[in-house]
């Protein structure tokens, strides 16, 4: 099942993503393209490569949202006396 974060970045962030080209899997399978590998290993690399930045861009998302909504919290409070 997914987390609530998950589905936040596949709706936001991974968009937001793409439009900057930060993982071009085109430019992943030349580089793999380089080496001596058959073509099915090659696509398992960009599968494994692809679902790292998944995983990590979601966390990277995930944390980022979360200290941000805290801040907001932060900010919204009354203050102390």
């Amino acid at each position: 099942m997914e987390s609530l974060f998950e589905k936040l970045f596949d709706t936001y962030g991974d968009t937001v993503l793409r439009e900057q080209g930060v993982y071009d899997e085109a430019e992943v399978l030349a580089a793999l393209g380089q080496l001596p590998l058959d073509q099915g290993v090659q696509f398992d690399v960009c599968d494994l490569l692809s679902g790292y930045y998944l995983r990590w861009s979601t966390a990277a998302f995930s944390a980022g949202l979360c200290l941000g909504l805290s801040l907001l919290q932060a900010l919204h409070q009354p203050p102390r006396d």
